[in-house]
């Protein structure tokens, strides 16, 4: 009892040192597979070029490892991979015939994925301590993961609504994601071109909302983080 208890100790040791070493590098790590995933991965299956979905399976298993490091509580890897686990569900389903269960199936996967970056990255990007590169990154990440969650609920709106949007019907096909995902951009960015205009009163709801946050975000916290970077490398050592 005693050596078990002495291994459990030693075991939230050595990954208390890991996180202290790869906090930070990993938030930039995590960064740019968020960015491959979405904006490279999303149209290649889009456009049938490659199969993605093998690949996009190992970065999600690499991602939930990461979270693991990021916040050293196991709770965070497991709700990651309870939402890589419904995307699979969804994929299989899908291999029987598409249907709505497999949008709902996946947008529940990605609202899963996008809470616990969210809360795993703020949380890890906004604590003490000095800030770096890294956490400027961390903080481009944060600006995806919440792009991201808002795809899966716009993706969820439609689902039940089958006018919630103009010009985009909500079934399930190779093109939903990178749909969903350039919807959800255009928004945060208030860049979008006008293609595609939210009908629904919650889909509009939702865009009120993600148009404030993209306009907030950037202005006040990652203006403030980048403040202090520059602040921390003017001062004398």
């Amino acid at each position: 009892m005693v050596r078990q208890t002495a291994k459990r100790d030693a075991a939230r040791e050595d990954l208390s040192r890991l996180r202290e070493r790869w906090r930070d590098p990993l938030l930039t790590a995590l960064t740019i597979v968020l960015a491959v995933w979405m904006f490279v991965l999303a149209p290649l299956h889009e456009s049938a070029a490659r199969d993605t979905n093998i690949v996009g399976f190992l970065l999600a298993l690499a991602v939930a490892g990461a979270l693991l490091v990021l916040s050293g509580k196991a709770v965070s890897a497991v709700l990651m991979l309870f939402g890589v686990s419904l995307s699979a569900a969804a994929a299989w389903f899908r291999l029987r015939g598409p249907s709505p269960f497999d949008i709902l199936l996946n947008a529940a996967a990605w609202i899963i994925i996008g809470f616990v970056l969210i809360w795993v990255v703020g949380r890890a990007v906004f604590a003490p301590g000095r800030i770096t590169y890294h956490r400027i990154m961390g903080a481009i990440l944060l600006y995806l993961a919440i792009g991201l969650t808002f795809a899966a609920l716009y993706a969820l709106v439609g689902l039940f609504s089958a006018d919630a949007f103009s010009a985009m019907a909500v079934k399930d096909s190779p093109t939903l994601s990178s749909t969903m995902i350039y919807f959800s951009f255009g928004t945060l960015t208030t860049g979008g071109s006008g293609d595609i205009s939210p009908i629904h009163p919650f889909a509009r709801s939702l865009v009120n909302v993600e148009s404030m946050v993209g306009q907030l975000y950037p202005a006040t916290l990652l203006a403030r983080l980048v403040t202090l970077e520059i602040e921390d490398e003017t001062k004398p050592d």
